[in-house]
């Protein structure tokens, strides 16, 4: 399987959740890149989902890729 170097608008990818805040959730993608997904702050930080991806990343502007969270795949254990 050959690895993915970059996304267009609608692929799908895989993704793992790093970090949230109110407004949705921070993920890196299956091949490194950083994304947002808006109202999905409820997801623990190592819970993978698929996405599709929405908006590019615009590095001028410094903004990350925009991604809608399709299903989640695994959810991320609680701490004991």
């Amino acid at each position: 399987m050959e690895k993915v170097v970059g996304y267009e608008r609608l692929d799908g990818c895989y993704g793992t959740v790093t970090g949230s805040c109110r407004s949705g959730a921070f993920l890196t993608l299956d091949n490194g890149e950083d994304a947002f997904a808006y109202k999905l702050a409820n997801l623990r930080p190592g819970s993978v989902v698929l996405c599709t991806v929405c908006r590019l990343a615009d590095k001028e502007r410094g903004t990350k890729m925009l991604v809608g969270v399709d299903s989640v795949v695994e959810y991320a254990p609680l701490a004991a």
